[in-house]
């Protein structure tokens, strides 16, 4: 039977390596990010990656000729970009109102590597914690023992202590994934069965968006403002003002064994249920030294999502930080020190 996406698969391998079929793979989706790929091959081989199917696109920094080089990788390449909308099937257009060829991506990489067999699917800035002498082969024997066919991960946006930080790390050529990186130490996600997980906790940057006072500009970028009917209707759900409106989707499905007619709704979400016993923490560098570059491109290029607004808020909020020489951290923020004490601060559970 024909997946309803096929006819939209136009990966196109340029590596020499032909894929491994029997290889644990993470497929990942990629452009311009040097600054973070020989952490990232080297964090992921010590988990148990056998295999990395990365589609590179378009990139210019050097990212193609690296990966070539790799021994472990399988590269390949689309005549799209990753701002295209495509033309869905008529009874998808409901499903995946959103047309980006993205998610025809993320969808045919999985098809490709996790029929049959379990795989992993990250971006290139995400790093993901195991339990001290896990790998990814245990990840999937605990979730077939449950039956799971979709796991979670939680995105923990990771940041330096401060601004003054932020601002030396640019003149860096790669992460240091031994540098000081924190977190927002609290739960951030309860999961449910069969439907998508409520929030507990907006996360850092919906965090630092009100306290430096970007959340002026959902609305103008076209966010979603709450009606309520009357005063007290607002007070009672903004608990009097003081609750963080949320903002970016945390929970993403990073580990699938891929059924047949599977396919992504959007970067979060699949049409299969994840499973809510599990969640995986990921360090999700977004306030890197990277970022001032990506804040520079995504705005130049309006490639991004909602014509890059996630990058217009990030680019105000550095700006308020800088005036202020403000800090990332707040009263629950914890240093990452890796599996056990994301698990302590409730991001993460059933490994």
């Amino acid at each position: 039977m024909m997946h309803p996406l096929e006819h939209l698969d136009d990966l196109d391998l340029v590596s020499n390596r032909q894929p491994d079929p029997e290889a644990l793979t993470l497929c990942a989706i990629g452009r311009n990010e040097m600054y973070f790929l020989p952490s990232f091959l080297e964090h992921y081989r010590k988990l148990g990656i056998e295999q990395f199917a990365i589609l590179n696109d378009r990139s210019d920094d050097g990212t193609k000729e690296y990966l070539l080089a790799q021994p472990d990788v399988v590269l390949f390449e689309s005549k799209y970009t990753y701002g295209d909308t495509v033309d869905l099937p008529e009874d998808l257009v409901a499903r995946i109102p959103n047309q980006r060829i993205l998610y025809v991506w993320r969808t045919a990489l999985f098809n490709r590597f996790a029929k049959g067999k379990w795989a992993v699917q990250l971006d290139l800035d995400e790093f993901i914690h195991l339990p001290q002498g896990y790998t990814f082969q245990d990840v999937g024997r605990k979730l077939d023992a449950a039956g799971a066919r979709v796991a979670y991960g939680l995105m923990l946006d990771v940041y330096p202590k401060n601004i003054s930080v932020l601002s030396s790390q640019s003149k860096d050529k790669e992460v240091d994934p031994g540098a000081d990186w924190y977190f927002d130490g609290e739960p951030h996600l309860k999961l449910q069965e069969n439907q998508p997980p409520s929030v507990v906790h907006p996360g850092a940057r919906a965090r630092l968006f009100k306290t430096y006072g970007t959340t002026r500009l959902y609305e103008s970028l076209g966010f979603p403002v709450p009606q309520y009917k009357n005063w007290r209707r607002r007070m009672r759900a903004t608990r009097f003002g003081t609750k963080i409106p949320a903002y970016n989707v945390m929970q993403k499905p990073v580990m699938a064994h891929w059924p047949d007619g599977a396919f992504f709704t959007n970067s979060h979400d699949t049409n299969v249920p994840a499973t809510p016993h599990l969640l995986m923490p990921f360090q999700h560098y977004r306030f890197t030294g990277s970022l001032y570059a990506k804040i520079e491109m995504a705005i130049r290029e309006n490639s991004y999502s909602a014509g890059s607004r996630d990058h217009h808020l990030l680019s105000d909020l550095l700006t308020q930080m800088q005036k202020r020489n403000g800090s990332f951290c707040y009263r629950k923020s914890q240093r990452v020190t890796g599996y056990e004490g994301f698990e302590k601060a409730g991001v993460a559970f059933g490994l």
